[in-house]
């Protein structure tokens, strides 16, 4: 059978190859042989175009069963070391012709094989007779039934399977025909690896070469290759096995409609589960609602955008849970397929994995950028491995000191700055760095766009020693933002640290040092000498050391903390430290020093009320205790003494209730002026302009 070689190769960075084959055919069939593990993804992607001859007829391939338990299966079962006397056995009942070495042929149907005697023997039903044949005798064997020779047969072409590869028989009519045929297949990702050279011109050259495996069952004998850094979609979808889903049994039993609606054990079990996700996600959306109006207290808008994603997503897994009720009154069978059409939108159901595209930031994304053709076809042995040149030229760069305390604690590192003026992006990879004859060093080539910079560290600055000392100042009040719906003050305080690098040479030469720090959110630099970049959340300043000299930088890093204050509560030491920042107006100063005393006032009268409450209690429970007492005393002349003094405690105890009662009364009229007091001051606050 014909077989086409392979004439260009396309290797992805995932780990999949495009392949095309391409040659004449002049029988009617030629085979396509591929490692069974890759037949899904063959079967997906076939295409066979015919340039001249044609058409294609049809494309066959081995089912994909067990051998053994297809074996097991039919009536012909022959063992490796007892082949003829097993095959005699299989054909029990079936009509054969024995020839034997001597002697006419004999002709009947096997009844069997006997092989405990010595000499074994075959018995065969001939007429009404029975003849018993010595199996040493037999050379020969004919066998007259139909399908007892179909069984043989395809037992021994099962037998010859190799069930590690499958052969896929293209068919074609007769003549000559000129075929490409291409297809996707699992192949190794492809890899890099960079040198980077200056030469006596002090020109850089960055040349790469592409690493790749043959793992094909063939040879490699110039083929055109490309290497492709692009991330199409690619996925395994289920092509060579087959099944046969599923049906509902229907009945005339008017019972059996619950079995075609689904079982009571599925649906009860799905609407427990429903009834479980409910419960919590009615709470979720509830106490989102409460939130979000600031029935709990205020928010700031932030915490509003997170509250609404909150209610976003409970009310989606709502409808999902909704669905997944629908689903219980379905039959088990079959629908669960149209249940995750209705959220696949226009897209469909694939989701792209992040763990597959790894996230990639570059300025130039073209796909001609990144594909890499090889120059000249390639010749690789089966089962070894290749380097190829797939890049060659000149780069603008630049040699640049850099220190980073995270990178390295004391020295700087030795940073070549590269610019892509290649016209391909540049895959990540190792890059080895010479000057010349000299071996400078190692980095790491990240992803780097057409046009886009990339730094490279490749060796330590040890002639240079650096160190960092940091001082942290106590936090001081930066700005306040009154926000009057919920009568709160928010106050962003500012806290500075003050950096203070030296830098010290023990070298002879002047060197520029690039100090690089990464800026957190929330924070700036305050009386420090401007950067001289800001890129990806890191800033560098530029310090020139003298050689064998001395030199310090002094940064100041700010951070900006912002709290809520209940501008009604506000602490006297608060407002403090606001007039030492001169953050109040006059308007503002005396607002919140009314509210500070009236809060005072509010705090002594409501501590007031509650003393006045408890002794009034008290005395109300000893006037008790006294009528008591009263009633059990007697006319005797001492205990009329003990009466008299029993009246005289009740009347003083009843003079201090009612003074407690007004007290109460003034009391509770002092707490309603401060409210209106307050609540106008408030008003006279937000009047103002904000700061």
């Amino acid at each position: 059978m014909s077989t086409l070689p392979i004439r260009t190769m396309i290797l992805y960075k995932q780990g999949i190859g495009y392949f095309t084959r391409q040659g004449t055919v002049t029988d009617t069939t030629f085979a396509l042989v591929i490692p069974r593990e890759t037949t899904n993804d063959v079967l997906k992607s076939l295409d066979i175009a015919v340039s001249r001859g044609g058409p294609v007829l049809s494309v066959d391939y081995e089912t994909p069963e067990d051998k053994t338990a297809v074996l097991n299966t039919l009536a012909v079962k022959i063992a490796d070391r007892t082949s003829f006397v097993d095959l005699l056995t299989s054909l029990r009942g079936s009509q054969v012709t024995l020839q034997r070495d001597s002697g006419e042929p004999v002709v009947g149907r096997v009844v069997g094989v006997e092989t405990s005697l010595d000499p074994g023997t075959v018995v065969l039903q001939a007429a009404n007779a029975l003849q018993v044949v010595p199996l040493a005798t037999i050379h020969g064997l004919t066998v007259h039934d139909e399908r007892a020779t179909q069984d043989i047969s395809f037992f021994l072409d099962m037998s010859q399977t190799d069930q590690t590869r499958t052969t896929l028989t293209i068919r074609l009519p007769a003549g000559e025909h000129d075929l490409s045929v291409r297809y996707l297949a699992p192949s190794p990702t492809w890899r890099v690896s960079y040198r980077l050279v200056r030469d006596a011109s002090g020109d850089v050259r960055l040349a790469a070469w592409g690493l790749f495996d043959n793992a094909l069952d063939e040879d490699l004998d110039h083929v055109q290759l490309t290497f492709i850094s692009g991330r199409p979609i690619s996925f395994e979808y289920e092509l060579y096995e087959s099944r046969i889903p599923p049906r509902p049994h229907v009945s005339d039993d008017p019972t059996s409609i619950e079995n075609a609606a689904g079982s009571p054990m599925f649906r009860d079990s799905i609407a427990t589960l429903s009834h479980e996700l409910r419960s919590p996600l009615t709470a979720i959306s509830g106490f989102s609602d409460l939130l979000d109006r600031e029935a709990l207290g205020p928010l700031s808008d932030a915490q509003h955008e997170a509250i609404r994603t909150i209610k976003t997503n409970a009310t989606h897994l709502t409808t999902m849970v909704g669905e997944l009720l629908k689903l219980g009154r379905l039959n088990d069978t079959g629908s669960r397929y149209d249940f995750f059409t209705y959220r696949a939108g226009l897209l469909g159901d694939l989701k792209v994995s992040a763990s597959y595209f790894m996230p990639v930031t570059m300025g130039n994304a073209e796909p001609e950028f990144l594909t890499y053709p090889v120059a000249t076809p390639v010749s690789v042995k089966r089962g070894q491995s290749a380097l190829v040149p797939i890049l060659d030229a000149t780069v603008e760069s630049e040699m640049i000191c850099v220190y980073n305390e995270a990178k390295m604690a004391n020295h700087p590192l030795l940073v070549w700055r590269v610019r892509n003026t290649t016209g391909v992006a540049l895959e990540q990879g190792p890059v080895t760095l010479t000057d010349g004859d000299r071996y400078l060093g190692e980095g790491l080539m990240r992803f780097t766009g057409v046009g886009d910079h990339v730094e490279l560290p490749y060796a330590l600055e040890f002639g240079i020693l650096i160190k960092r000392e940091e001082t942290r100042a106590q936090r001081q009040p930066w700005q306040i933002v009154f926000k009057a719906p919920h009568k709160r003050a928010e106050v962003r305080w500012a806290e500075v640290t003050t950096h203070r690098y030296t830098l010290e040479s023990h070298i002879a030469r002047s060197t520029s040092i690039q100090i690089e720090r990464r800026t957190p959110p929330h924070r700036d630099y305050v009386d420090s000498p401007p950067p001289i970049s800001t890129e990806q959340d890191h800033a560098r300043w530029l310090v020139a050391v003298p050689g064998n000299a001395t030199e310090q930088l002094t940064l100041q890093e700010r951070e900006i903390q912002t709290e809520q204050y209940d501008i009604v509560a506000l602490k006297p030491e608060l407002l403090d430290q606001f007039r030492q920042a001169t953050l109040l107006s006059p308007e503002h100063d005396r607002a919140l020093q009314q509210l500070v005393t009236l809060h005072e006032q509010e705090t002594v009268s409501n501590a007031g009320v509650r003393d006045f409450h408890t002794e009034r209690e008290q005395l109300l429970s000893r006037q008790e205790q006294i009528r008591k007492n009263l009633g059990a005393l007697g006319a005797s002349d001492r205990e009329q003494t003990v009466r008299d003094r029993l009246l005289d405690d009740l009347e003083q105890s009843e003079e201090r209730r009612r003074l407690i009662d007004t007290t109460l009364v003034e009391l509770d009229q002092r707490l309603k002026t401060i409210a209106t007091q307050r609540e106008a001051t408030i008003e006279t606050l937000f009047a103002a302009e904000s700061i």
